[in-house]
């Protein structure tokens, strides 16, 4: 306390060392005079008479006179009005088009917007997290938006004529690659809490797009944490202050469903969209693309529609091949048998806006197509190799086999005395599902088979190695290790190895493959014939869905990942179980 007349102040202070002399400190006393009037109390204090009502979110500070003596400050936050249920995050721009401009990135902001049917008072509310700001005295109306932005200069320049609600400039950035936002209310509780991901929808990762809540008036704060509860906004720069619902249909509303690629003039290539909602869909003026540098290659006619739970279908002969005839065709493109990808984009005119489906898809073998298959074990879907093409129908069970990944040995225990390491006993089982024999050897090629991931081996060169129908053959990491933990396989089970590289113990994709076509550089393309993207069951933040199925106990628990049913699917938790290690032999 500053009295009237001489005050002393004193600071205390000691070195870290008794010889340092580097020490150093400043300090600043700051008052400012009070009239001697009113027993000293400051003109800004308001003198407690009776009840007061608070019109928003409050600090209050108080103290007590006591005759000539002041009791220590007491301190405490009013939080008024329905703000945790009303106030909402809808739009992120984390991660600004970069146009050279060093000024891109300070183009971020967030919007929040009330969705009761009352205005409520911000005060104290506060962003905390990978930014930080608190909301001064400001009134939200119903359904009124306001954004806080990280350079106002910058807004203003991106957004002319701006005229909603701007907050402030938070501190602090939005990180590109997704991270946690929290917002409080006035006395810090929860009002969301969550994490957004660049790879929820990819145009919003610097491509000019912002990520835009789809309903904002859901009722579980947690999906705010969701990846479907997310979409990119309509328009390139997002809508800050204002809502752009309806605009475009919701991610997944119109999907690539299925292609063919490799038809050898047997056919002809094509692509089928699928309108999978409960409603009909106009996409006039949308384009389709095999280019992410050029998006703009066909154009849909106008009044182009897909009715609920119906499909249409596009061809490079009919429409967006270099020899077609359509109107829609901008360039001419074919789809690549070595592999590529489909986009599909929403448009205005020459616009393009923010809807945007695209699907990567492998090197094929002739006549056959790949297409969408959904997993209920994880609820998402892969998009691969089809048993049968079925353009405007719906599609064929994934082809499988007829080699398939049947058992992985990815981390072995350590046996007692070994000599070797855990991962020298590593082997994975392969199984001919089929009722012929198949040749590990493309004798057109003159290639044999390989592993295209997860471990790198090739199989023996010709005449090749053959698989009996229903037999087995493995591949080990050390010949010598295997033997001495395994034994000799069973009769007619072939034993090769070693492979370079190492499983992994944590989980990665293990894929098989054969030799495919060799493009205009020489270089040769491998067909996948089987795929398993295996985990240890510790890794839920990795898996669709957010729980991770596979199990565990064959996580160094000496047991081995089995597949449940070779005609099965591979790349499905589902279709595997854990059990003891059965090399060469049917699994238990």
């Amino acid at each position: 306390t500053v009295r009237s007349g001489d005050n002393i102040l004193a600071i205390h202070a000691m070195n870290s060392s008794a010889d340092s002399s580097d020490f150093l400190i400043a300090a600043e006393l700051i008052a400012g005079r009070i009239p001697s009037s009113g027993s000293g109390i400051s003109p800004t204090a308001i003198k407690y008479t009776g009840p007061r009502t608070l019109t928003g979110s409050t600090e209050v500070k108080a103290r007590v006179l006591s005759g000539s003596t002041w009791s220590a400050l007491s301190e405490a936050t009013f939080a008024l009005g329905p703000v945790a249920d009303n106030l909402r995050i809808t739009e992120i721009m984390y991660h600004p088009q970069d146009t050279n401009d060093p000024g891109d990135a300070n183009e971020e902001f967030v919007e929040l917007t009330n969705i009761g049917p009352e205005a409520i008072n911000l005060n104290l509310v506060r962003l905390t997290n990978g930014i930080d700001f608190t909301f001064g005295d400001l009134d939200l109306a119903k359904d009124g938006h306001v954004v806080v932005v990280k350079s106002r200069a910058a807004f203003d320049a991106q957004y002319p004529g701006f005229s909603g609600l701007i907050a402030g400039e938070y501190t602090g950035s939005l990180d590109n690659g997704g991270e946690r936002i929290e917002l409080q209310d006035a006395v810090g509780q929860t009002i969301l809490n969550f994490r957004y991901n660049d790879g929820w929808r990819q145009i919003t990762d610097g491509r000019g797009f912002s990520l835009t809540i789809i309903d904002a008036t859901d009722p579980d704060p947690n999906s705010w944490d969701e990846k479907d509860s997310w979409r990119a906004s309509a328009y390139s720069g997002g809508s800050p202050g204002s809502d752009d619902s309806g605009i475009i249909p919701n991610p997944g509303d119109i999907v690539i469903n299925e292609l063919l690629a490799r038809s050898h003039r047997v056919a002809t290539d094509w692509i089928e969209l699928y309108n999978t909602t409960d409603a009909q869909i106009d996409i006039g003026g949308w384009y389709l693309s095999d280019s992410n540098a050029n998006l703009m290659k066909y154009r849909i006619a106008d009044g182009t529609e897909i009715d609920s739970g119906q499909y249409l279908v596009f061809y490079k002969d009919a429409n967006f091949g270099e020899l077609s005839t359509d109107p829609g065709k901008m360039v001419g493109f074919a789809l690549s048998e070595n592999g590529g990808a489909v986009y599909l984009s929403s448009a205005e005119g020459d616009v393009l806006m923010g809807y945007r489906e695209a699907e990567d898809f492998g090197a094929s073998a002739t006549g056959v197509s790949f297409g969408r298959y959904f997993k209920k074990s994880t609820g998402n879907y892969n998009f691969v190799a089809m048993s049968a093409a079925t353009p405007w129908l719906p599609n064929a069970y994934p082809k499988v086999g007829p080699i398939v990944i049947n058992e992985i040995m990815y981390h072995p225990n350590w046996p007692t005395g070994s000599s070797y390491p855990t991962s020298q006993y590593e082997y994975i089982e392969l199984f001919n599902s089929s009722a012929a024999p198949v040749k590990l050897y493309d004798d057109e090629a003159r290639e044999p088979w390989r592993f295209t991931d997860g471990i790198d081996y090739t199989f023996p060169p010709a005449p090749g190695i053959t698989i009996p129908a229903g037999g087995y053959l493995l591949v080990v990491k050390d010949m010598t290790a295997y033997l001495s933990r395994y034994g000799i396989p069973p009769f007619g089970v072939l034993i090769l190895g070693p492979y370079d590289g190492k499983l992994s113990n944590g989980g990665e994709k293990l894929e098989l493959s054969m030799p495919g076509n060799v493009d205009e550089d020489d270089t040769r393309y491998y067909i996948r014939v089987d795929r398993v993207n295996y985990s240890d069951g510790s890794h839920p933040d990795n898996c669709p869905g957010g729980a991770d199925l596979w199990p565990t106990e064959a996580d160094g628990g000496g047991k081995s990942l089995t597949r449940t049913i070779p005609a099965n699917y591979g790349n499905d938790p589902n279709n595997w179980k854990m059990a003891g290690p059965t090399p060469g032999l049917q699994n238990p």
